[in-house]
């Protein structure tokens, strides 16, 4: 990790990726941790019921690759996330893999805030959801 200071890391249009593989122990993991055992997420019965081709991922695991994004892959320690946004578009299940690229669209040095935009894809380019979020440089 870079030791000076992180606004200066970033430039208008820089691209940052990082991939997660849905697994069935993901999602069970991910369930425990959380709480939440809505038959849509634990049940391959009745989310194929519901028009799913099985039980599908939780939306917040975006949320999870995105902190895992900005907290290892931005290249600097000192940043955190002020706010994130997502719309989802596909589903995820299990076997897919999730790639969330993340490109800086603007920058503020008055307030040391940039900003992403979020796309992500399944590993046929598919776009399954898109968003935006603000990260501060401390």
């Amino acid at each position: 990790m870079n030791s000076g200071d992180p606004l200066n890391l970033f430039s208008r249009g820089e691209k940052f990726t990082r991939t997660l593989a849905i697994t069935s122990e993901l999602l069970e993991r991910y369930g425990r941790l959380s709480g939440d055992f809505n038959p849509l997420h634990v049940d391959d019965q009745y989310a194929r019921g519901k028009g799913f081709k099985s039980r599908v991922a939780y939306g917040n695991i975006y949320g999870m690759l995105l902190s895992t994004l900005v907290g290892m892959d931005l290249g600097h320690q000192e940043v955190m996330l002020l706010s994130e946004r997502f719309d989802f578009k596909k589903p995820v299940y299990i076997g897919d893999t999730i790639q969330l690229t993340a490109t800086v669209v603007a920058i503020s040095v008055s307030v040391r805030v940039i900003e992403l935009n979020l796309e992500f894809c399944n590993v046929n380019g598919e776009a399954i959801a898109s968003g935006k979020c603000q990260v501060k440089c401390l």
